[in-house]
């Protein structure tokens, strides 16, 4: 029998050292050290990263005209990745900068020949004289096989077998700065598709690495609207184009070719004609049609260029926009194709014609920056603005006294160039708005005071008396609410220029009547008040998404009015609001039901369920909910308001029948001390709410975090 020995700790390390030693007698070392083995791989296989960036190292040309680009992958964290193939590499486009006459015919780039444009070395004949720059190397389709070298440590280098070939237009030079675009696309082994679109620009004369040329936009100015993740993300050719950079490789000022639209059934409609296939034609023809098309898409007036081109002093031609030397520019717009006239986009005058020959320039017409902005109702949008100066409530509560200024930059507005005419459906066009705010949310429907309270003071503002006659006041005085006051006043101008307003006929008195100038809506803040007439400096509401995230798309133009806050959507929105028709109308069901757009195609533009996009980082979280906050108005029927709990509501806005809310999930709503109705009627009376004693739980297991797991996979049905 074995017997059983303790051991010391010191006991312990001497016999194991003993051991080692014996053990490597027994190896039969000669003494001597073996040759040092390959180091070990230090990355990741391609196969098991969720993303990628390629980073080009460096690009030469030889002497027979080929490209050669030299490259790395690494994951978001710079560990590099491993395993990429001739096949990933989607896109190789290759150019230079260029003057614009050596793309050929005059009037493809009058009237400046000599501007400087991107030059694709690897043009498209599209015949009848018709060219693009839109060729590139594609791996996939590459029959080389030794051109692809992958050094096993995240570093690659591709030389493409696709010669320099311009049509004979122009030359491959040196001296100035060429760039390379590459795109790579391929697959997890979750079959996730990962792309990334990587950029490289040097002068090969001296082998210096140089910026990037031409800058006119940022990808970001795309991307507010176009967001990666979402349906509506740039994602061209096969989803592997997915920024404003990559488009300008292949499309070229000179591309043009000859188009025929055609109808659902493949057959042609009307007569063939030129197709502005330049970065800007596009963009410009895309977003005019999708502006005017009634399922269009872009929430912004094409005329505001400055929705995508964003002032930047890093940029070198942020400012093109406002040149006056493209006239192809303004064709991309003032000239529509067919399929733009059908949509409604109305037509230029000069259709064609050189358009400096009129516009732009001391004692001629408006150029772009002074007829689309600077002398523009988008420019006064941005420089109007209605300040609050003090809200009075009568001792005996039979009115409240509002002293307001009306501003243009720091010029005083006068009474008599605010739009006094009626509103078509009752009130006035130039309105002031009243509520107040109780429990987190807006106390009253829909309150408009309109122009005929007004009265211009000596010192040039402007004093509204809102009786207790005419408006529910009474409710927001007997509640204690902090008092909320906002603008819809519409100021009349000329080109831009604040004038009084002057009709075709009548004074203004009757709706009818033709304004002879525009009359752009106010910038609005909302203003709040305590009832004693002191100033409450920040909303008392909780701000579930700022304004300034709805801006990144719709700029100043919100439907309705030009506001710079929610409150000022919110006081109309409220969670007293129905429509006529009995159907819900508070902010949250109406904001998420006009992000479900699609496009001309059928897809989905703009998933809403990525609710960071306009949430921010928490904004979406209904734990900021108050569990004792006012319920929301889903509806009405002859008795009055249906109304749901709040933190339901949330969730409802979005969730209504069929999709995702059936009579089990109402009961799980429920059982959980929310109040939702039925699905025939949802909500619950009004006046029966407080008797249920509602205290909702949704929050204990919805968190912040699980809300965002649940749509992180939304496939957009």
């Amino acid at each position: 029998m074995m017997k059983n020995f303790k051991f010391s700790t010191t006991a312990k390390a001497v016999f194991s050292a003993g051991i080692l030693a014996f053990a490597l007698t027994g190896c039969g070392s000669d003494g001597s050290d073996g040759e040092d083995g390959e180091d070990g791989l230090v990355g990741k296989p391609i196969g098991s990263v969720s993303s990628l960036t390629s980073t080009i190292t460096s690009a030469s040309v030889d002497e027979n005209n080929f490209l050669s680009v030299d490259f790395k992958l690494s994951d978001p964290n710079g560990v590099a990745v491993t395993g990429l193939t001739l096949a990933d590499v989607a896109t190789i486009s290759f150019g230079r900068v260029g003057s614009a006459d050596e793309a050929g015919e005059d009037e493809i780039v009058n009237p400046s020949v000599d501007r400087q444009v991107w030059l694709s070395y690897f043009n498209k004949d599209k015949g009848d004289g018709y060219f693009t720059g839109s060729d590139y190397f594609d791996g996939s389709k590459s029959e080389c096989v030794d051109c692809f070298v992958d050094n096993k440590d995240g570093s690659y280098s591709v030389t493409i077998d696709k010669a320099i070939d311009t049509l004979e237009k122009y030359d491959y030079v040196t001296d100035t700065t060429n760039g390379v675009y590459m795109s790579i696309k391929t697959s997890n082994n979750q079959s996730m598709t990962l792309v990334n679109n990587s950029f490289f620009y040097w002068i090969p004369a001296t082998d210096v690495i140089a910026e990037k040329p031409l800058q006119i936009l940022a990808n970001s100015d795309c991307q507010t609207c176009h967001r990666a993740g979402q349906a509506g993300e740039l994602s061209m050719h096969g989803s592997k184009h997915n920024t404003e950079e990559a488009c300008s490789f292949c499309h070229t000022d000179y591309n043009s070719y000859s188009k025929q639209d055609e109808d659902a059934d493949g057959n042609a409609i009307g007569d063939a004609y030129e197709f502005d296939g330049s970065i800007k034609g596009m963009a410009h023809s895309i977003h005019t049609t999708a502006n005017f098309s009634d399922d269009g898409v872009y929430p912004q007036m094409t005329s505001n260029c400055l929705t995508c081109h964003n002032p930047n002093e890093d940029f070198n031609l942020t400012d093109s926009w406002k040149a006056d030397v493209d006239t192809t520019a303004c064709w991309s717009c003032h000239s529509p194709a067919p399929a733009a006239e059908a949509a409604g986009v109305p037509a230029s005058h000069q259709q064609g014609a050189n358009c400096f020959g009129c516009h732009g320039g001391e004692g001629r017409g408006r150029g772009a920056e002074e007829a689309h902005y600077g002398l523009n109702s988008n420019f006064l949008a941005t420089t109007l603005k209605v300040e609050f100066n003090s809200m009075v409530v009568a001792d005996d509560a039979t009115e409240i006294k509002v002293n307001f200024t009306v501003k243009n930059g720091e010029e005083l507005v006068a009474i008599n160039q605010i739009d006094p005419r009626p509103y078509k459906y009752g009130g006035f066009n130039s309105a002031i708005v009243v509520n107040g705010v109780v429990a987190d949310d807006f106390l009253v429907n829909y309150q408009k005071v309109g122009y005929d309270t007004f009265t211009e003071e000596a010192d040039g503002s402007i004093t509204s008396i809102i009786s207790a006659a005419n408006f529910d006041i009474t409710t927001l005085i007997d509640a204690g609410s902090t008092i909320a006051l906002s603008s819809q006043l519409h100021v009349c101008s000329k080109k831009g220029v604040v004038s009084y307003c002057t009709f075709e006929s009548g004074d203004g008195s009757d709706k009818n009547d033709v304004l002879n100038e525009d009359a752009p809506y106010v910038t609005s803040d909302t203003f709040y008040f305590n009832q004693d007439g002191s100033v409450v400096e920040e909303s008392p509401r909780i701000q579930h998404a700022e304004m300034t995230d709805c801006q990144q798309c719709h700029t100043t133009e919100i439907t309705h009015r030009y506001s710079n806050d929610l409150d000022g959507c919110a006081s109309c929105h409220n969670g007293t609001r129905a429509t006529s028709g009995g159907e819900p109308s508070n902010l949250a069901f109406k904001v998420h039901a006009k992000h479900y757009v699609y496009d001309s195609s059928g897809s989905l533009f703009f998933k809403k369920t990525e609710c960071q996009a306009c949430h921010g980082d928490d904004g979406f979280s209904i734990q900021a909910i108050k569990t004792d906050a006012a319920p929301v108005a889903f509806g009405k029927d002859d008795i009055g308001n249906l109304v749901v709990s709040p933190q339901s509501a949330a969730c409802l806005s979005c969730h209504v029948p069929p999709y995702g809310l059936n009579e089990s999930t109402i009961q799980h709503i429920e059982t959980n001390g929310g109040v939702v109705g039925t699905i025939d009627s949802l909500g619950v009376p009004e006046a029966d709410y407080d008797a249920l004693n509602v205290t909702e739980a949704c929050s204990t297991c919805h968190t912040d975090n699980a809300i965002l797991e649940a749509h992180s996979n939304w496939g957009g049905n």
